[in-house]
C-alpha cells in the first residue's frame, strides 16, 4: 500500500495538530460563554447562544471533521497503521465518540435553547427545559475537554514503536 514519505507525514501531522487545536480551541471558547452567562437578559442570552452556534459550526465542526480525517489518513498512509497499535485505536474510538456526542447531544441542547430564545419570551430564561439544557452544557463542555486532554495524553505517553 502506498504511504507518505517523511515530508508528507510531517505535513499531514501538522495539519492534524492544527485541526485538533481548532476543535479544542472552539470548546475552550465555549467555557466562558456558557459559564459567565447571566440568565437575566433575553437579548444577551440569545446573542451568547448565537455565538455558541457560530463557534460550533465554524470552529468546532471543521476542527472535528479535519482532525478525524487527517487522523484516518495518518493511520492509513503513514508507518503508524490504523489498527497496528491499541493506543491509535483508542484515540480513534474516543474521537468518534466525541464527534457523535458533540453532534447529537451537545449541539442539540444548544440548538434547542437557541430556538427557545428565538421565541422572544423573557420567561423562557426560567423555563425548566431551557435551564436543564443550559446547566447540562455547563457540565458536558468541561467533560469533553477532559476527554481531549486524555486523547492528547495518550499521544504523548504512547508506547514506543516497534
Amino acid at each position: 500500500m502506498w504511504q507518505f514519505g517523511p515530508t508528507g507525514t510531517k505535513v499531514l501531522k501538522t495539519v492534524h495538530i492544527c485541526c485538533v487545536t481548532l476543535w479544542m480551541g472552539g470548546l475552550l471558547a465555549w467555557l466562558p460563554l456558557i459559564n459567565s452567562m447571566e440568565l437575566t437578559d433575553l437579548g444577551a442570552s440569545r446573542t451568547t447562544y448565537q455565538n455558541l452556534r457560530t463557534i460550533a459550526w465554524n470552529v468546532i465542526g471543521w476542527g472535528g471533521i479535519g482532525s478525524f480525517f487527517t487522523g484516518l489518513l495518518n493511520g492509513m498512509l503513514t508507518h503508524w497503521g490504523l489498527f497496528r497499535h491499541r493506543w491509535i485505536v483508542l484515540k480513534l474510538l474516543l474521537t468518534i465518540g466525541m464527534i457523535l456526542f458533540g453532534m447529537f447531544y451537545t449541539e442539540r441542547k444548544m440548538l434547542v435553547n437557541l430556538s427557545l430564545l428565538d421565541q422572544g419570551d423573557p420567561a423562557i430564561l426560567q423555563d425548566p427545559l431551557f435551564l436543564t439544557n443550559h446547566h447540562t452544557l455547563q457540565l458536558v463542555v468541561p467533560m469533553q475537554l477532559i476527554v481531549f486532554f486524555l486523547i492528547v495524553l495518550i499521544s504523548v505517553v504512547k508506547p514506543p514503536l516497534r
